[in-house]
């Protein structure tokens, strides 16, 4: 597939990169605390997230099936810019949890659809083979300019408020979707695909080798590693205040280490292809729940280890994520893969729900830190019983 500027891969390159673009990573739950909502709370609001995932995932999966891949990427484009918007402006739980569950909405429109379009654009010259390198530069490329973006948002956070970094990202993601528009849609399953025949598929690819035991896999693992994401801000900011830094400039400390963490990841999403041809899915998904048990183990140890205990946790899940994708993919026919894809991260949704409810509770009695040592170690005992009962991949 040619290369150039004006080619639909690149466009798919500038379209990732509106995505990842983001001046709130780094203080998004900063702002919330900020706000006075307990850790607990926290839980509970990425537990409506997570539960809006999981009610709209496999609907807007059809939709892509069935009206256009691409234009289901652009409508969910739409809403998460006005939930960021409505972000910026919430300051109880109840509106937050209205925002979260209205933005989960919209990343399912997103989701299924995204990974299906790009495999069936490269599809249509024979490449299918390369969509864990297009996929994991498109997720490193903008990763990196994320990073810029990441640091950027704590500056401004410190300077102004936590609201103009909701709206700036909003501006941001809204651009995704002229470029989406302009590229043409790519083959979808039409109107012979009913919501039967889209059971049916699920059922048939989920239920059996070599998804099922893949999917359960996965879903164990993205459960725990997201836990991170709701307890390494204030763990970061309590490091940075530790080791001397200003309360003035502690967003903006924060800030700075999400723009290595991202950089890492960046990385480890670039180098998805690499690792496919040169480690293998098999044992990268065979390694990484040790890797992770033991970054999220040494966090009561000493505190300056967060910093590599969360480069380590975000290369692993940006890698796969592209990584697995790249395996179900490879599993399923076009007719129907965003509605399989979508079903599977509604069951990886469905995953997170049970750990983020449990950390959010544990981190209230004891400390983040200790949560998330914990449940690294809950991470090895599953995996290891799974490889034991279903060799997953």
């Amino acid at each position: 597939m040619e290369r150039g500027l004006g080619s639909p891969v690149a466009k798919y390159y500038a379209y990732k990169t509106t995505e990842f673009v983001s001046f709130t990573a780094a203080i998004w739950i900063l702002f919330v605390r900020s706000r006075g909502l307990s850790f607990a709370e926290v839980g509970a609001l990425n537990s409506v997230w997570w539960l809006a995932l999981v009610a709209s995932e496999i609907p807007t999966g059809y939709l892509g099936d069935r009206l256009g891949r691409r234009s289901a990427m652009a409508f969910g484009t739409a809403i998460i810019a006005v939930s960021t918007v409505g972000m910026g402006l919430s300051s109880t739980f109840l509106q937050f949890a209205i925002v979260y569950g209205a933005w989960a909405v919209g990343q399912t429109f997103r989701s299924g659809s995204d990974d299906a379009w790009l495999y069936d654009l490269l599809a249509e010259t024979d490449e299918t083979q390369e969509f864990a390198n297009v996929r994991g530069r498109a997720t490193g490329i903008g990763l990196a300019i994320g990073a810029v973006t990441t640091l950027a948002g704590g500056i401004i956070a410190d300077a102004t408020n936590y609201s103009v970094t909701f709206f700036a990202t909003a501006a941001v993601t809204a651009l995704g979707i002229p470029i989406l528009l302009s590229v043409s849609e790519t083959k979808t399953a039409g109107s012979d695909f009913t919501p039967q025949t889209a059971i049916r598929v699920i059922r048939e690819k989920l239920t059996q080798p070599p998804l099922r035991g893949f999917v359960v896999y996965f879903a164990l693992l993205f459960g725990v590693v997201n836990m991170a994401y709701i307890f390494d801000q204030p763990i970061v900011r309590d490091v940075a205040l530790d080791l001397g830094v200003p309360e003035t400039a502690a967003n903006t400390a924060v800030s700075a280490s999400y723009a290595v963490f991202s950089l890492a990841a960046a990385a480890a999403s670039y180098r998805a292809g690499w690792i496919r041809d040169h480690i293998g899915i098999r044992r990268w998904f065979f390694v990484v729940p040790i890797l992770v048990a033991v970054a999220f183990g040494s966090l009561p140890l000493v505190g300056v280890l967060a910093f590599p205990a969360f480069i380590v946790a975000r290369g692993v899940s940006n890698a796969s994520l592209v990584l697995g994708n790249q395996y179900v993919n490879d599993h399923v026919d076009s007719a129907g893969r965003a509605t399989v894809l979508s079903a599977t991260g509604m069951l990886y949704s469905l995953a997170v729900i049970p750990f983020e409810l449990a950390g959010g509770v544990v981190a209230d009695a004891v400390s983040p830190s200790g949560a998330l040592a914990a449940f690294g170690g809950v991470l090895l005992v599953g995996a290891g019983v799974l490889w034991v009962v279903d060799r997953p991949v």
